[in-house]
């Protein structure tokens, strides 16, 4: 998948301008479906960026993230949405949008309705800025955001971004409180008679059959017309011959929006004024019924949960600064294994990436098989610990 652009230019009335304009042929906005949620867990589970696409551009299903380039608007309301990062948009990246705010401490934001302005920055939507990517360029020293466009709202094409906006507001007060919080000055004429948004819900996802999901099959991603397919049968049968020693990861990579308000927390002095309990990352941990099949590391999209595979064993480490909360890794564990809990401590979230579970490779005597104990006492894999059972069971049925 081509990588962000960033198009950069002064025009006469001093703005910058992020240039979004439709790629030749298609639309702004690009896919990369392998990161999907649902195709990851083979599950309709997540609908985040259908919810908020306002021209029904976007379509989801167990096996593909499809895109009608006819009706895409191009506004970028599913980036920040996704919690992978499978959308990015021509045009803007939000690294590069931080770095041209160069810490300025009062802004001026224009959406590109609204570029007649004598200074400040254009973005192609408001709907790009969230309350992660406004909190970074608050860790970075910016305190004031005056937003301008929101007045063209209920016209536009590419929707109306004013409740996303108050969310957004709402959100960064309930992170920072009211009077520490970074300001988004809002025309207060735009409030009157708006529903506040609601927040994104932090349920948990559905659980998955205990027995599915260890292998990923055919998945097809389609991105307007152009479909993109995944190999995984072939990938199978290479597992297959390739015996306990091969493993296979899935594409991982970190969502900008989350591992860039991690990177501005780690160089802000003094801390940012969090609320207790208001820190949004959530942890993970791994009890003792995990069984080492280290699914959960394989297919991580942000790469927060990742396979440590050496000469003596196997485990799973976790880098909590990455993790989105997307909940496949609770999906896709085979044991109910997996746990999540809410981070209090900042501390917690910039530090260093720490094993949550490590098993020391051993052989099995019976038919001298590698496998992962889960216990000391615990000496044959468990295909033969079923065999030994039904051996058992044959024989005190036999003496009897």
């Amino acid at each position: 998948m081509a990588k962000h652009h960033l198009s950069v230019r002064l025009i006469e009335n001093n703005q910058k301008h992020f240039n979004s304009d439709a790629l030749s042929g298609g639309t702004a906005l690009s896919i990369d479906g392998k990161l999907c949620v649902n195709l990851r867990g083979r599950n309709l589970s997540c609908t985040a960026c259908t919810n908020l696409c306002v021209s029904s551009a976007l379509q989801l299903s167990e096996d593909t993230v499809t895109l009608n380039a006819d009706k895409c608007t191009a506004c970028g309301a599913c980036l920040p949405a996704c919690p992978t990062g499978v959308f990015s948009l021509h045009g803007f990246s939000p690294s590069h949008f931080l770095d041209e705010l160069n810490n300025h401490g009062e802004v001026h934001i224009h959406c590109s309705a609204s570029t007649g302005k004598s200074e400040g920055f254009s973005i192609p939507c408001l709907y790009l800025l969230d309350a992660r990517l406004t909190a970074a360029a608050f860790a970075a020293g910016t305190r004031v955001f005056h937003l301008a466009g929101l007045h063209h709202c209920a016209q536009c094409d590419k929707g109306n971004a004013i409740n996303h906006i108050i969310a957004t507001h709402n959100r960064l007060t309930q992170w920072f409180g009211v009077d520490s919080a970074p300001q988004m000055i809002i025309p207060t004429t735009l409030l009157t008679g708006q529903k506040k948004a609601h927040h994104r819900h932090e349920e948990q996802l559905p659980q998955m059959s205990r027995r599915q999901f260890l292998q990923q099959a055919g998945l097809r991603i389609v991105t307007g017309a152009n479909p993109c397919s995944i190999p995984d049968e072939e990938d199978d049968t290479l597992r297959s011959s390739q015996g306990f020693n091969h493993l296979s990861i899935e594409h991982q990579r970190p969502v900008e929006y989350q591992s860039l308000l991690a990177e501005k927390m780690t160089k802000k002095i003094p801390e940012l004024p969090w609320i207790a309990n208001e820190i949004p990352w959530y942890g993970r941990a791994i009890n003792s019924e995990c069984n080492g099949c280290l699914v959960c590391g394989q297919r991580c999209p942000t790469g927060a949960l990742q396979v440590e595979h050496t000469d003596t064993g196997r485990g799973i480490s976790f880098k909590t600064e990455l993790c989105t909360d997307c909940g496949l890794c609770a999906q896709v564990c085979p044991m109910d294994a997996i746990k999540r809990y809410k981070i209090k401590d900042m501390a917690e979230v910039i530090a260093p990436r720490s094993v949550l579970m490590y098993r020391h490779h051993s052989t099995c005597p019976r038919c001298a098989g590698d496998f992962l104990p889960q216990t000391e006492e615990e000496t044959l894999c468990s295909a033969c610990q079923n065999e030994q059972a039904l051996e058992n069971e044959w024989l005190t049925q036999w003496i009897q």
